[in-house]
């Protein structure tokens, strides 16, 4: 999608309307997206979240409250057996709405990243085939990359 050779040709958008700036500046920080990381892989507990991407505790307070003001986040209350009342988070229905974008950043990760161990990656759970993320046309025709450009999609 570059636009070296005719770059008359294609429109430039403000970050104002394009929705990967603004998420750029919801998601663009590490922390945001290694927390994320763990709520897609199901980690909901704060103590289980800090002690696995090795956080400091104000910093994942900090972010956790961000991403509960964005919406992205969503936070329960659990009692344990003889303790206190605590709190699992969540993705919200916005924040599973960006499974997709996890998926392709893990994909460009295993494939362009250096990775110890074996890589880990999407499957269909009843036949463990694998899976990767696709641009597809409404009728589900898989689009090559190069043939997409950006465009103004009120028009």
């Amino acid at each position: 999608m570059s636009n070296s050779d005719d770059s008359e040709l294609v429109p430039r958008f403000p970050p104002d309307r394009c929705g990967l700036a603004l998420a750029a500046g919801v998601l663009g920080d590490k922390w945001v997206l290694l927390i994320l990381r763990q709520l897609f892989y199901g980690v909901a507990r704060f103590e289980d979240i800090r002690a696995d991407i090795g956080i400091p505790k104000s910093v994942l307070s900090t972010r956790l409250a961000d991403l509960i003001t964005e919406g992205i986040v969503v936070k329960r209350p659990y009692k344990p057996e003889g303790g206190r009342t605590r709190w699992e988070y969540h993705l919200s229905k916005k924040g599973v709405d960006l499974a997709m974008s996890f998926l392709a950043l893990l994909e460009w990760g295993n494939k362009n990243l250096p990775i110890s161990g074996a890589a880990i990656g999407p499957v269909e759970a009843a036949t463990r085939r694998h899976l990767r993320v696709a641009l597809v046309d409404d009728e589900g025709r898989e689009v090559p990359m190069q043939t997409i450009r950006l465009a103004d999609l009120s028009r």
